[in-house]
């Protein structure tokens, strides 16, 4: 009798707690910046937060954040029981925490680090791994000369920082040896254009390059359009990071060697993970955190480790993930 006694008040005990996938729907609310281009996420969300017992809640604020400020408040008057957000703009995003603190509700910042503010947690993908992915990848393909990187001159200055600070934890090795060099950092000039930069590159160093590393899609087009101009590729390899359909093109064609890819699986279910057990007031959690400054306090922090594709693994990552179409990546340009 106490046996069966113990299995029930177990079970009823999951039940009335929402641990597990048993007990009510918790509600999740979800800011994010924008939808479109977000599907394959999106998608994988919604069935990864079903699973975990939970309603999500979406709101599209069409990149503005203003908007994103009043559809936060929205939520919050709903009744969601945690906030995750992809902000517009993360220096606009502290307001949303602090409305949604004052109701005792916790909130997670996917991919952007809101700054000065007492944010809960952020999930992202670890971008020091995606550097020393990337240039390790390279090293393995081009072991033997000279590098540059190709970046962004306003871009995110702690991202591109954690990007090259792992670059060249991969190559320091084969810089030591004297195996291959790294030109400086070569900056995009928003006035010249992506394409035109590349050239001024090319041309400054007398077309001695013997790969090019880049951390912006944009940017990976643009040189790419140059190496083939000049009939450089793909004498010179060119590695970039993004999923978008022109890189996918160009690794379908041998233009680009590889990219680094973040699945969107991924962030979804770490996401519906730990916002399914926010919701539930879970105390202990089965992620792996690190502790990242944001100007204000040290953030709880998911960094997952993005991959690398090339050719030979196109077709069962990004395509077969559905975030690109096989006929489009394939078909004619």
């Amino acid at each position: 009798m106490r046996i069966r006694l113990s299995i029930f008040l177990c079970f009823a005990s999951l039940f009335l707690t929402g641990w597990g996938h048993m007990g009510p729907k918790v509600k999740i609310g979800f800011s994010i910046d924008h939808t479109k281009g977000r599907e394959p996420f999106l998608a994988k969300l919604r069935e990864a937060t079903e699973d975990s017992h939970a309603l999500l809640i979406l709101k599209d604020a069409q990149d503005d954040p203003e908007t994103q400020g009043l559809q936060a408040n929205e939520l919050i008057k709903e009744g969601i029981e945690v906030l995750v957000v992809i902000p517009c703009d993360p220096a606009k995003a502290g307001p949303m925490v602090a409305a949604a603190h004052i109701g005792g509700i916790k909130v997670i910042s996917l991919q952007r680090l809101i700054p000065d503010t007492d944010l809960d947690y952020f999930i992202d993908f670890n971008k020091e791994k995606a550097g020393e992915l990337q240039a390790q990848a390279m090293a393995e393909k081009v072991s033997k000369g000279r590098y540059v990187f190709f970046e962004q001159e306003k871009g995110d200055p702690a991202c591109s920082a954690n990007i090259q600070k792992g670059r060249l934890k991969a190559l320091q090795s084969f810089i030591s040896r004297g195996d291959i060099l790294i030109s400086d950092s070569k900056f995009f000039d928003p006035t010249a254009g992506t394409e035109s930069s590349m050239e001024n590159i090319l041309s400054k160093d007398s077309n001695k390059v013997d790969a090019v590393l880049t951390s912006d899609p944009s940017l990976a087009e643009g040189a790419g359009e140059a190496l083939e101009k000049a009939k450089l590729s793909p004498k010179i390899s060119l590695a970039g990071m993004g999923d978008d359909l022109p890189t996918c093109r160009r690794i379908a064609s041998g233009t680009q060697a590889l990219t680094i890819y973040e699945p969107p699986h991924k962030l979804a279910e770490e996401t519906a993970y730990l916002a399914a057990k926010l919701a539930r007031k879970a105390t202990e959690f089965d992620c792996q955190f690190v502790e990242i400054p944001n100007g204000h306090r040290l953030v709880h922090a998911v960094l997952l480790t993005p991959m690398v594709v090339n050719s030979g693994n196109l077709d069962s990552t990004i395509i077969q993930d559905k975030v690109q179409k096989k006929e489009d990546v394939y078909g004619k340009r």
